[in-house]
Parts: C-alpha cells; sequence; structure tokens
C-alpha cells in the first residue's frame, strides 16, 4: 500500500469507525421498546433489579425460564449504572456486543486477509438490516453473536497452530457463555462446524482441540450451572415444557416458511454485496478450496444454514451468529474485487463502502423515530396515566403485549372471561386494559370507559381502558 493509499485508507477507517458508533449509539434509549421480544428481555432485567433474585427470571410475575439469563444479568449489571432498568440499559449489552464483533472482525480479517478486506468487513456489518437492528435491541441474538464468534475463532487460532491451549480453554470458556446466553443451540455455530472441518482436514491439532478434556470440563461449568442451579432448586420437570415450546415445536411444528427463506433473508440483508455470490462463483471455490482460513469460515456458514433450513419454525435472526463470518468471506471478496479492478470501480466501491454506512447511521439517527412513532407513542402516556391510579386493581383480558407491562412499572394479572365474570359477582372494582381485537366481548359488560390510547403499537390500534363497578366514579371517563 502506498503512502497516498495508506492515508486515504486511514480517513475511511476512522469515518468508518465513526459511523459505526453512531450507528450503534445514537439515541440508542430515545425510543420506547420496539417488540415483545424486547419487553420479554427487558421485564426479567427490571424484575432482577427490584428483587436481587438473579437465578430464577421472571415474566410478569410467573417464572420465565425459556430462556437462560445471560442476558439478563449483563441487563441488570447495566440497570446499576443508570440508576434503574430504562431503555439505555437495557439495551446497552446489544450495543457493546455488536461493537466487539466489529473490531474483532476487523482484526481477524486484517491478520488472515490484508487491509482493504478488514475495512470492507467492517463496512458490511454496520450496513446489514439484520445486524444493525439487533445492536439496538434489547434482545438476545447479538450476544450470542459475540459469544459463539469469539468461541469459533479463538478454536480456530488454536486448530491452525497459531495459539497455545489457552485460547482453545478461552473458546470452551466463551462456548458456555453462549449457552448461558441462549442453550444448547450454540454448539451449531461452534463445535459441529469444528467437528465437519476436522473430518474434512484430519489435522491432529482439530481433533486435539474436540477431545480436550479441560475444556470440557470448562464448557460444563460455566454453560451448565446456571440449569444445575436451577434444577437443584425447582426439579427436572421444571424443562418439560421449555423443552416442548422451545426445541420440539420449532424443529418440528406446522408454521413452516419456505425452504429457501434464510437464502432470500441472507441476500436482502447483505445487498448488494451479496451479489458477489453470483460474480465467477466457480473461480472463487477453485481458489478458496485450499485456503484452510476461508473454508473453515464457509463451513462455519454452511453448517447452521443448513441445519435451521430443516427447522420448521424459521426466522431471519436465528441465522445472525453467522453474520460476522459471511461478512468476513464477502469483505475478502471485494478485496479480491479491489485489487483487480481498475480506478474507477475501485473508487466506486470505496464510496459505496462509506454512503451506504451513512444511510444507515441517518436513518437510526434522524428517521427511525419519526417513522414509526406510531408503535410506541402510546406507552410514555399510558405510564402516566397507570401512575395515578392507586387502590383499585388493574387487570388485562386474555392477553397483552408485554410491552405494556413493561411500562406499566407493575405485575398485570390477566382474566379470562370465566374469572371477570367471578370478580364481577362480587362486584369488585376494576380496571380492565383491552387491545383492540378484544373490544367487542367486553364493551357491553363493561361499566365504563375510563380512557384510551390510540395509535397503540400499530396503525388503526388502540387499548381500551374499561371501568367495572365503583372504579368508574374515581377516574374521568371517556366521552
Amino acid at each position: 500500500m502506498n503512502p497516498a493509499e495508506s492515508k486515504l485508507y486511514r480517513r475511511l477507517l476512522y469515518a468508518t469507525l465513526v459511523i459505526g458508533a453512531t450507528i450503534f449509539y445514537w439515541g440508542l434509549g430515545d425510543i420506547a421498546l420496539m417488540s415483545y421480544n424486547e419487553a420479554r428481555r427487558a421485564i426479567p432485567i427490571g424484575t432482577m433489579f427490584a428483587t436481587g433474585d438473579w437465578l430464577l427470571p421472571r415474566l410478569n410475575g410467573e417464572l420465565y425460564l425459556t430462556k437462560p439469563p445471560l442476558l439478563y444479568w449483563l441487563g441488570t449489571a447495566s440497570a446499576y449504572l443508570f440508576g434503574g432498568p430504562n431503555e439505555w440499559a437495557v439495551r446497552l449489552p446489544a450495543a457493546l456486543a455488536a461493537t466487539s464483533v466489529s473490531v474483532v472482525a476487523y482484526r481477524y480479517t486484517l491478520r488472515q486477509f490484508g487491509a482493504w478486506p478488514a475495512l470492507f468487513t467492517v463496512q458490511l456489518l454496520i450496513a446489514n438490516t439484520g445486524f444493525t437492528m439487533f445492536a439496538r435491541r434489547a434482545e438476545i441474538e447479538m450476544l450470542l453473536t459475540a459469544l459463539c464468534f469469539f468461541a469459533l475463532l479463538a478454536a480456530l487460532n488454536f486448530t491452525r497452530g497459531n495459539g497455545e491451549r489457552k485460547w482453545l480453554w478461552l473458546s470452551y470458556f466463551l462456548l458456555g457463555a453462549a449457552v448461558l446466553a441462549k442453550g444448547p443451540l450454540a454448539l451449531l455455530f461452534v463445535t459441529l462446524p469444528l467437528l465437519i472441518d476436522a473430518f474434512c482436514h484430519r489435522q491432529p491439532r482439530q481433533w486435539q482441540a474436540l477431545r480436550d478434556p479441560v475444556g470440557w470440563g470448562i464448557f460444563f461449568v460455566v454453560g451448565a450451572s446456571w440449569y444445575a442451579a436451577v434444577t437443584w432448586q425447582m426439579g427436572l420437570e421444571i424443562w418439560q415444557a421449555t423443552i416442548q415450546k422451545d426445541i420440539l415445536n420449532k424443529v418440528h411444528g406446522s408454521a413452516g416458511e419456505p425452504v429457501f427463506s434464510y437464502f432470500l433473508w441472507l441476500m436482502t440483508d447483505f445487498f448488494p454485496a451479496s451479489l458477489l455470490l453470483f460474480v465467477a462463483p466457480l473461480a472463487t471455490w477453485r481458489r478458496w478450496k485450499n485456503q484452510h482460513d476461508s473454508m473453515a469460515l464457509l463451513l462455519a456458514v454452511l453448517t447452521p444454514l443448513l441445519i435451521f433450513t430443516a427447522f420448521s419454525d424459521k426466522h431471519a435472526k436465528y441465522l445472525l451468529p453467522a453474520y460476522p463470518l459471511i461478512a468476513i468471506l464477502l469483505g475478502k471478496r471485494l478485496g479480491e474485487l479491489y485489487a483487480a479492478a481498475g480506478p474507477a470501480i475501485r473508487r466506486s466501491l470505496l464510496v459505496a463502502g462509506i454512503l451506504l454506512p451513512v444511510g444507515y447511521a441517518v436513518f437510526y439517527a434522524v428517521v427511525e423515530a419519526r417513522v414509526f412513532e406510531y408503535r410506541y407513542s402510546a406507552f410514555p402516556k399510558f405510564t402516566h396515566w397507570i401512575s395515578s391510579v392507586k387502590g383499585i386493581p388493574i387487570y388485562g383480558y386474555r392477553d397483552l403485549d408485554e410491552r405494556l407491562v413493561y411500562y406499566a412499572r407493575r405485575d398485570i394479572t390477566m382474566l379470562d372471561q370465566a374469572s371477570l365474570q367471578s370478580l364481577r359477582e362480587t362486584k369488585t372494582p376494576l380496571v380492565l386494559l383491552v387491545e383492540t381485537s378484544r373490544i367487542p366481548e367486553i364493551a357491553p359488560q363493561a361499566d365504563c370507559v375510563i380512557q384510551k390510547f390510540e395509535p397503540y403499537l400499530k396503525k388503526g390500534k388502540s387499548l381500551t381502558v374499561f371501568g367495572f363497578g365503583s372504579a368508574c366514579a374515581l377516574y374521568p371517563q371517556v366521552l
């Protein structure tokens, strides 16, 4: 790299870092929770912060063991920094995980493939819809992505002969932490690709890595610690519902997406760089098939892709831990194209590499809050209103979006028709929260409408607060 190109590279790298920081952190806590999944992570964090019980996560007052607690622990620790669980606190672990993934991906690609592929790799990550969205959400996927990615790279560093056994033990530690983040499926992103790679290349250090007793001991101590503690306290039967709902139903359920769904999602999230898959694919394969580093990354992408494709329940986020690996491979391919291209194409690649992330930075800094205001505008009003309701029990009818429970700052008991009828017979005054689809069931029975919030979650959708008994006399009513 000549001096002029080196100077240009540094400028582009610094600009990319600034843009990435803007995407990950600008206004991170300024927007209310954007999905019920965010609320399912934020509510247990709030409960842990309030009660000090870090062992048993709870959602709306009930035991919630569907997901392991590592994100809840990190979110609760973050809440102590912010003085309480708020949007910044619950989203910060994901933003930090995304930042660390970007930095490690850059350094790994720089060492293995060179400077320009490393820069392109980072730009592909920060201009990726799925990656950037989960970097700004209080969800598990970005934490899982970081832990699986780091565990795989640490293991590869050992198997390629570049590291001592401490790298292998670090890999097992991180893999155990990944299990604490989202369960045993972490093995699909790390251990299974390493096993397939070992069968393909049959190198002694690869088998040594997979058979290391100390490493597996570290993995089980870290990964099984919480499961063992919960089982000790609650008994084995506590896991039956979780296994059925979170594993069996997703593998053999009936809500299947088309078999090509993951391929389309990947093409969309990595567009336009994903079009490189169709540019001289055979020539690229011939160059890469004898490059162990490239093939190891490719196997680590294809293994979970094929397995998740076979599952009935498909969601784009399930494959997020493979995104840094795909970015590295595409960054390497862009680096090859850049090295062979003329000045005009080179300039086009560099301009696109900056402009695409800039577009994402503008979206998250300016556009997102305005475009999606209808999804969260009701929550500040709801929080203000419910804080004034004292002495009257508040219930929800059948089911409510978990975000409502989070912004209520209290647990909300759900009633069905039978339990509502039972309370009415005892003439118990109560306030009932009802979403749009349930209003026809409740409106004829209620004594008054106390409040109405709209838009609520969607355009044309509302949340209606019905009053029963003496509750109607205590609060202003909607005319």
